[in-house]
């Protein structure tokens, strides 16, 4: 792993977010809950882009899409640098639209802790190089909510990115990579919620293309249709990510390429959805999203998802 300049300012960072979060969640009036519950469970996390807070048990089946992404080898986050000496694609990509079919299952084991894996299927369509599909980077990891009452939930989550795509085939980006983060779920009315994540993501390995990210976010659920037995409701999402280093190929008119540092580059999206849930059962999800920035991963971006609770 590189030398990385940011990390004592970064550690820092990472601890005055998690007291403001506390400070926020704290400020806020409780909400009554039943008496004898143990807290929020599984279900009552409702983003759809951001990470839930509430560790439990779920299975979930994910679709994505994404279209116009330009820059696929930013701090190789998506693909590695590219090129016919190096691990990424044969050429320099000028856009790419893409889409992952992923299996997420996720199993608690007690109320604070619950162990994770994720293994996606990628489907890239460059505009340069070949259409490929098959197996992307899966990842596994961790939950431990180290505060949980019953209006509040605060968890450290570990997550490590595998490499099991190919890389010259633009299914992966050809190195470890850690995401340690660190999530919040706020009840903040019966009906009304509040999540938020703050996540860094640490490159393992990779060529001079290779850089780090923090990624951060926050997310409001309100059900608009309550029963016994089904929820419904709008969710809004902003999640942003800022480039601590590493570098990018960028393409100009008249086919010019060339190599810029991608340090300090923010990105951030918002993403509008809804969820219908069948409590205690499952329940679906179908957002949107786009930048809202000048720097961007990708012009336009969809979500499907479908969970099982067990």
């Amino acid at each position: 792993m590189n030398g990385k300049p940011q990390a004592r300012s970064f550690r820092r960072l990472l601890w005055i977010t998690l007291e403001l979060l506390l400070v926020i969640s704290t400020a806020t009036p409780a909400t009554a809950r039943a008496q004898g519950t143990s807290g929020p469970i599984v279900s009552e996390s409702r983003v759809g882009y951001i990470d839930g807070a509430i560790p439990g048990d779920q299975i979930r089946f994910r679709y994505d899409a994404a279209y116009d992404f330009h820059r696929p080898t930013r701090a190789e986050f998506f693909w590695p640098k590219s090129g016919p000496f190096n691990p990424g694609p044969p050429k320099t990509e000028t856009s790419v639209d893409y889409q992952d079919l992923s299996t997420y299952i996720e199993k608690g084991f007690g109320e604070r802790f619950s162990a994770f894996v994720e293994l996606p299927a990628r489907f890239v369509n460059p505009t340069v190089n070949d259409n490929n599909a098959g197996l992307g980077d899966m990842n596994a990891g961790f939950k431990y909510a180290f505060l949980r009452d019953d209006d509040l939930v605060a968890t450290f989550q570990f997550r490590t990115f595998i490499p099991t795509g190919d890389a010259r085939r633009g299914l992966g980006n050809d190195h470890v990579s850690l995401e340690p983060a660190l999530l919040l779920y706020k009840p903040l009315t019966e009906r009304l919620g509040l999540e938020a994540e703050f996540r860094t993501w640490v490159s393992v390995g990779g060529t001079d293309f290779a850089g780090d990210l923090v990624r951060y976010g926050v997310g409001v659920h309100y059900d608009v249709f309550e029963t016994c037995q089904y929820r419904f409701g709008p969710v809004a999402e902003f999640v942003g990510w800022t480039v601590l280093d590493g570098k990018e190929s960028v393409s100009h008119p008249a086919a010019l390429r060339t190599v810029q540092d991608a340090s300090g580059e923010t990105i951030v999206n918002v993403k509008l959805g809804l969820r219908f849930q069948v409590r205690d059962l499952g329940d679906v999800y179908a957002g949107y999203g786009r930048p809202l920035t000048g720097d961007k991963w990708y012009e336009n971006t969809f979500r499907v998802e479908f969970r099982l609770f067990y």
